[in-house]
């Protein structure tokens, strides 16, 4: 008994120890987009529909195989009086299969087969949608992190030119106007960290609603922001086509659906041919008032509606027009394909260019303020010019981490037009 009481407690220190190790250890962006397909009850939803077409597929196979069916019945009737003898009875058995009918059953069945693999491209279209969301909202929380990092570093800085400026004016070689203006710098960089805070909690609540997780396990995210790689998308236009064009899930659900109407305009075809059918069975009835009834019997049947008011050529017409639709809808998803995949590369170029320009632009804005320190000290400069030097080196950080969000998020839009290529 013992010994089970300390295997008991070792497995909750250990399973605490987990916990403990898990909470504490970073976040990346996998786990968030694995969390996140597991817990977006959309997924589920959609994941449902796709059960229920595969169930469908199977219910259509089923017109494959004949159609057995019994009947058993027994009562009483004053119709019958011999000997006093009121009670009948009937059993049935009976076997029923469609031998031909111009395709209708295969067609039946690629119509189900094809709304299955329909079914299966929306639920793909769903998780790369948020796939696409959670990488969004991962990036801006890293982004705003980052700038409320580069905020808290500007109030630093503020308080050290405000020291710069309270040491001149006590020994006497400055201005309480400089002062005054240190304090108001001070002031405004504080309320520019409070303000990228309160960004900050917001995107990371916009990222919790998607994958469950706490803001407090988010504020514990890997860092993956990365500067722009050219190798990864340094691909022409018409061969990123292409690659949508085969992986693209929206556009793949429309063509599935384009079979799918045709194969249903097949089995409206199948209606106009006769139906061949085979039935067979075997009979048993009583009824006091005759002999018994029984035996088996087997029949051959030719079903053939010759006329129904010109229902089943409007039923094809309609049909046909619903396939001119779709095909519709596929060049409309092409044309949108060109335009968005052409934007995206624009978007990525445009961010690797500003990630080049603030890169240099960070190089000079450090040194014209390591610069203007260096003259407030001795005397030779303002504390305006300190001031201006600080803002732009501060500028210029935002402006480069803001491009490096840019570019990822760019790149993971591109990467959902093309399938989620970029790994």
């Amino acid at each position: 008994m013992k010994r089970k009481i300390y295997v008991l407690i070792f497995c909750a220190f250990n399973s605490l120890w987990i916990i403990a190790q898990t909470d504490s250890a970073k976040i990346n962006l996998k786990q968030c987009i694995d969390i996140a397909l597991q817990y977006n009850p959309y997924v589920k939803e959609v994941a449902k529909d796709e059960i229920i077409a595969g169930l469908v597929v199977k219910s259509a196979r089923s017109d494959l195989y004949p159609v057995l069916s019994t009947q058993i019945s027994g009562g009483y009737s004053n119709q019958y009086r011999l000997n006093n003898d009121y009670r009948t009875g009937n059993v049935a058995f009976s076997a029923d299969q469609l031998l031909w009918q111009n395709g209708k059953v295969n067609a039946t069945i690629n119509q189900a087969t094809y709304n299955l693999k329909a079914a299966g491209y929306s639920l793909q279209a769903r998780k790369e949608d948020i796939i696409v969301s959670v990488k969004t909202y991962y990036f801006n929380c890293l982004l705003q992190s980052q700038l409320y990092e580069i905020a808290i570093e500007n109030v630093s800085k503020a308080n050290m030119f405000l020291e710069y400026a309270q040491e001149r004016y006590k020994i006497g070689s400055g201005r309480r106007s400089d002062v005054l203006k240190a304090e108001s710098d001070l002031a405004e960089s504080e309320f520019e960290r409070d303000t990228y805070l309160n960004s900050l909690t917001q995107a990371q609540n916009e990222l919790s609603m998607l994958t469950g997780l706490s803001t407090d396990r988010l504020s514990n995210l890997e860092n993956t922001l990365q500067s722009a790689q050219p190798d990864l998308y340094a691909k022409r236009l018409d061969t990123l086509y292409t690659l949508a064009l085969l992986y693209y899930p929206e556009l793949q659900y429309v063509n599935n659906l384009q079979l799918l109407q045709q194969s249903k305009i097949r089995e409206a075809n199948a209606e106009l041919y006769p139906r061949l059918g085979f039935n067979g069975g075997y009979n048993w009835s009583y009824n006091p008032a005759l002999p018994w009834q029984k035996g088996w019997y087997t029949l051959l049947t030719l079903q053939w509606q010759i006329f129904n008011g010109y229902k089943q050529h409007n039923q094809i017409q309609m049909e046909k027009t619903r396939k001119t639709i779709y095909e519709i809808r596929e060049e409309q998803v092409k044309t949108f394909l060109i335009k968005e995949i052409s934007n995206r590369l624009i978007n990525i170029k445009t961010a690797e260019s500003q990630i080049e320009l603030t890169n240099r632009l960070m190089k000079t804005t450090v040194e014209n303020m390591e610069i203007a320190k260096a003259q407030y000290k001795a005397g030779t400069g303002s504390m305006l010019e300190l001031t201006d030097a600080r803002v732009n080196d501060l500028l210029a950080k935002q402006k480069n981490i803001q491009a490096i969000a840019a570019f990822q998020i760019a790149l993971a839009n591109l990467e959902r037009l093309t399938g989620n290529i970029y790994k």
